[in-house]
């Protein structure tokens, strides 16, 4: 049962008991720390000491840099799908993603099947 939605200039919140389902706007090019950081603000505030599937929808076009997640807390991120787009060029950003997570990290090019996933964890 969705029981938040945040809207940001950049993109849509959608919080759960377990997991947030984050859709980033498709004509988003970056997503930069600022934004990241605003999210897990919020994340925290919401979520307080409970832990959380973090599921990040982005465009093909979307790109996040992965050098700045070390300087997020993601110590309450139990898991990180991505949904996006199939394409040899995305497999080999989300890699360089994943060496930056601790948790779980799946790749989904349909929200559904995330969704899925994330209410496999407990």
């Amino acid at each position: 049962m969705l029981l938040k939605t945040i809207n940001y200039p950049f993109g849509v919140a959608k919080y759960y008991a377990k997991f947030i389902h984050f859709k980033f706007n498709e004509d988003l090019k970056e997503v930069v720390l600022e934004y990241s950081k605003q999210i897990f603000d919020d994340l925290e505030n919401f979520y307080g000491s409970d832990k959380y599937v973090f599921i990040s929808e982005r465009g093909l076009e979307t790109s996040l840099d992965p050098s700045f997640i070390k300087s997020l807390n993601l110590s309450k991120m139990k898991a990180l799908a991505v949904v996006s787009p199939d394409a040899a060029e995305r497999r080999e950003e989300l890699i360089k993603e994943q060496d930056h997570i601790k948790g779980s990290f799946a790749f989904f090019t349909s929200y559904e099947a995330a969704e899925h996933w994330a209410r496999t964890f407990d």
